[in-house]
């Protein structure tokens, strides 16, 4: 076993993501279908850094946001 990517909590195998961190980008990857949807072809940076100017954008979904725009 390993440490999640983003926090110290254990992983298994090729996960990259802890079970919360894991369920935050779940999240995060369904709502971008919603948004790109609704609004016409939103790109996916675009949506992210307007989730990030959100206040009520949970702290899990912000760190994996962060580490997907470091990509």
């Amino acid at each position: 076993m390993k440490d999640c990517k983003l926090c110290d909590n254990m992983i298994e195998n090729v996960e990259k993501f802890c079970k919360s961190h894991k369920s935050a980008a779940k999240n995060l990857d369904l709502g971008y279908e919603i948004w790109r949807n609704r609004l016409d072809s939103i790109e996916r940076e675009e949506y992210l850094k307007t989730l990030l100017e959100i206040s009520t954008t949970g702290t899990l979904v912000k760190q994996v946001i962060m580490n997907e725009l470091r990509e």
